[in-house]
């Protein structure tokens, strides 16, 4: 697999990711300006569920920051290319930009977030950003030929691209988490595109955006956060998330088609990459489900809840999940060449053994607090004890001088 790059390409992608970092390190002050002046703040004290995990309002709408940045620097490789996907998902981040912000402003409801999302899935894969996962994990079964048709093609894929929107908009609740977690798996995908598919033109949007999401934790990842993302940022992460991992299963639209080993290598690697968000959100929904609760019914169940709760701030949490990342990524690529059926499955374990983890340690921290707690009521006994004995030894004495 070559892997050479041209120097003049280097500057290209350094230059990119360069005019979306400064851009939103310069924008960003002024978005917490006008939202500080206009009251466009999350404030935890009109949250009913208690779910918020700061105590100050803080300004949100940093997405916009994110966005403008990202499409700053992306622009003139979008204006200048002939890939007939690019109109789409420029279109498609257009519509959840917009999405985002009204929510963030108004709160829209559920129902309608997602059909927003459902329809620019549907516009990505109409412009052909769709995979076949039979072929990925079955290889060429004839007995399987009824499940490669375009709509089991266009199901699967509004699937993956719904499911990983709103993966990254529900772990988004600590500072500097899901822009941190987008930042490591953006510079991988970008790397991977230029590098081993040779698509030039996604791997340097991605660094663009990778750019922009760093320019953004400049201010998030701090505690108290100086800004959120709001759901016109995590949105608009999810969605770019799940259109660079097809792009790199598929190849750039019109693309050479690869040998199935290199597809099933992809795959892994994509799949370890994306894995951290969509197996929380798999892991919460199953609990809820469990409780006989509705799986869409809001908590504090998330992995990175369970971690402030073992005792971990923001920034040492959001770390730990940042190295769970990578540890992630990396046995994906130790599993390139294994059967994604075999491969994938065993990716799945690896991240409930990280995040049982984190539960193991719960269980400890409340054992020894009950030891604790054990203790101390022994001890208040004996002294409720040794109060008693003086006092009886007391009304003795008192007895004695009658």
């Amino acid at each position: 697999m070559d892997t050479e790059i041209a120097n003049g390409d280097i500057l290209k992608i350094v230059g990119t990711f360069l005019v979306g970092f400064l851009v939103t390190l310069g924008i960003i002050p002024k978005i917490i300006k006008f939202t500080k002046k206009h009251r466009l703040i999350d404030d935890p004290t009109l949250d009913k569920e208690q779910r918020k995990m700061h105590k100050d309002p803080i300004p949100t709408l940093g997405g916009v920051g994110i966005f403008i940045g990202f499409i700053v620097s992306a622009a003139f490789w979008m204006f200048t290319s002939k890939n007939e996907a690019i109109p789409f998902v420029a279109i498609s981040l257009i519509i959840l930009f917009i999405t985002g912000i009204f929510d963030d402003l108004t709160d829209l409801r559920a129902s309608f977030k997602f059909l927003i999302q459902i329809g620019t899935a549907i516009l990505v894969a109409q412009a052909g950003l769709r995979i076949d996962p039979v072929t990925i994990f079955f290889s060429e079964n004839p007995n399987l030929d009824f499940l490669r048709s375009d709509y089991f093609q266009y199901a699967f894929s509004v699937f993956l691209i719904v499911g990983l929107t709103n993966a990254f908009n529900l772990i988004d609740g600590i500072n500097g988490l899901a822009g941190g977690l987008a930042f490591m798996n953006t510079l991988v995908l970008g790397a991977i595109l230029i590098l081993a598919r040779h698509n030039f033109l996604f791997g340097v949007i991605a660094f663009g955006f990778a750019g922009s999401l760093l320019g953004f934790l400049k201010y998030n990842f701090v505690y108290p956060a100086k800004i959120f993302m709001g759901d016109t940022g995590s949105l608009i992460i999810g969605f770019l998330m799940a259109v660079l991992g097809i792009v790199l299963i598929k190849g750039s639209v019109g693309a050479a088609t690869f040998e199935p080993i290199d597809i099933r290598g992809l795959t892994i690697i994509v799949v370890g990459i994306l894995l951290l968000p969509v197996y929380d959100t798999l892991r919460v929904f199953t609990e809820r489900i469990l409780k006989k609760s509705s799986p869409f019914k809001p908590d504090r169940t998330h992995v990175h809840h369970l971690l402030i709760e073992t005792g971990s701030n923001h920034k040492k949490a959001a770390i730990i999940l940042y190295i769970a990342n990578a540890i992630i990524i990396t046995m994906a690529f130790l599993l390139k060449s294994t059967k994604p059926i075999i491969a994938i499955p065993f990716l799945f374990i690896l991240a409930t053994i990280l995040s049982e983890s984190i539960n193991l340690k719960r269980l400890f921290i409340a054992i020894a607090k009950g030891k604790d707690a054990e203790v101390k009521s022994e001890k208040l006994s004996d002294e409720n004890r040794l109060l008693s004995r003086d006092k009886d030894d007391f009304t003795s004495l008192t007895d004695l001088d009658d």
